[in-house]
């Protein structure tokens, strides 16, 4: 491999020479160029592996024969609503591992883990009936959810609206909501995940004084918060499988 890399890099020498590079430039610059084009080469070597592997899992498991059921329909969806249908797949494998009777401690079920209460609401607002049970409708609900998460951030980039969406969908936009309120006090910006994210951690009851800063009753409006680590991992779990899956879906 490393033998492949140094040929590469002496051929990109050769060619730069030809194309009217000095034989006496410095030995230090084309040490510099050399070993940044070895680190560029490697990195991309390695990445390239890294998604092979990921591919392979895929096509390996059970879980690309479920991809490939629900995408007509995760396509459909996303695109009505404005996403990227790999996002929504990255979704899917945090939420559920595409297991259609998965369901969470706290009673969420289906492939976007559904609490009862949101199914009901959506189960109005769309007219469907079958949100819990059925994966069809349960994607179908969920792609809506989180539509309507969006937009409670219009103010916010496309990826920060995004990233703040699937923190909503998580833990309730009251969270965020809060959280966004701490950032604002700290002159922070209010529509950025990497802003916001740290403040989720500081909804907890211990926190007291610094919400008497914030707040006038001297807490949280929509309550203490303690599931901060597991809003944090699943914004950003998604969001790293979403970058894997675009390269490779």
């Amino acid at each position: 491999m490393k033998a492949k890399i140094l040929s590469l890099l002496s051929g990109a020498l050769l060619f730069l020479t030809a194309c009217g590079q000095h034989a006496d430039a410095p030995r230090v610059r084309m040490n510099a160029a050399d070993s940044a084009l070895l680190k560029m080469v490697e990195h991309r070597i390695e990445e390239k592996k890294a998604l092979e592997k990921v591919r392979l899992y895929l096509e390996r498991s059970n879980l690309m024969l479920h991809i490939d059921r629900y995408l007509p329909l995760i396509k459909k969806y996303s695109k009505r609503y404005g996403f990227d249908y790999r996002l929504i797949i990255a979704q899917i494998v945090q939420e559920s591992g595409f297991k259609m009777h998965a369901r969470s401690r706290v009673g969420a079920r289906g492939l976007m883990q559904i609490m009862p209460g949101t199914a009901r609401e959506l189960s109005r607002e769309l007219d469907i009936e079958y949100i819990l049970l059925r994966p069809r409708e349960n994607i179908t609900a969920g792609i809506y959810h989180l539509y309507k998460q969006t937009q409670y951030f219009p103010d916010a980039s496309f990826e920060d609206r995004l990233k703040l969406a699937l923190a909503s969908y998580n833990s309730g936009a009251g969270r965020v909501f809060d959280a966004q309120d701490i950032a604002r006090h700290f002159k922070q910006p209010a529509n950025k995940w990497e802003s916001v994210k740290p403040y989720l951690a500081m909804l907890k009851e211990s926190d007291w004084q610094l919400h008497l800063q914030v707040w006038p009753k001297g807490r949280p409006p929509h309550g203490y918060f303690y599931g901060y680590d597991e809003t944090i991992s699943y914004v950003d779990n998604i969001w790293s499988m979403y970058q894997i899956y675009r390269k490779i879906l």
